[in-house]
């Protein structure tokens, strides 16, 4: 059965994990169309390439019913490349304009409604558990958001953060509600839910 890419997400970078890790070079990268491919007749279904692969874009099937359930995911995955370079809650750090101190935190709750988000720069899983903050920003009643990427002296547990990423929801002044944890694609309209309660 045959590995499979959702070339939807995957970025084409030549420094591919599923390059690296395939242990029977079934995976190669083409100069000339700038695309990792997959020679899958020399795939043994391993699944090394499939644990390398850092936004989840490539799939082993070991059967045929696994090959058309991985098939039809890709067909619906409404994700595209260029979502890997849009600011991602939860994802990677593209618009400074949003980053703000942990120490301009406090100030910030006490004079804007707004969405803080506070992450931690070695726990990042971009595209495979993320939404663009654009997307929350209209979906929600916030209208502002901010990002701190926390330091190793940053007390985060004193707004009450239990797991990153996290955002703080401020409102009138006050720190009124802490969501912690990733959200996938498919658990946005939950988040929208929580944010806007």
């Amino acid at each position: 059965m045959p590995a499979i890419i959702n070339h939807k997400i995957c970025d084409q970078a030549s420094a591919c994990g599923g390059i690296e890790a395939c242990p029977v070079g079934a995976f190669t990268y083409n100069e000339k169309t700038k695309r990792i491919e997959i020679d899958n007749e020399k795939c043994i279904s391993c699944g090394a390439c499939e644990k390398a692969c850092p936004i989840g874009a490539i799939g082993v099937a070991t059967t045929q019913e696994e090959l058309e359930e991985l098939t039809q995911a890709i067909e619906e995955d409404p994700r595209k490349p260029e979502d890997l370079f849009v600011d991602r809650y939860g994802g990677d750090i593209i618009n400074e304009d949003v980053m703000i101190e942990f120490s301009q935190i406090d100030d910030i709750i006490t004079k804007e409604d707004c969405l803080i988000e506070i992450i931690d720069e070695d726990n990042i899983m971009c595209l495979l558990k993320s939404i663009t903050y654009n997307d929350i920003l209209a979906n929600t009643c916030y209208k502002k958001y901010y990002r701190c990427l926390i330091g190793q002296n940053d007390n985060i547990y004193k707004y009450n953060i239990v797991e990153l990423p996290s955002l703080l929801l401020c409102h009138n002044g006050n720190l009124t509600k802490v969501i912690d944890g990733y959200y996938e694609e498919s658990e946005k309209d939950d988040l929208f839910k929580q944010i806007n309660s």
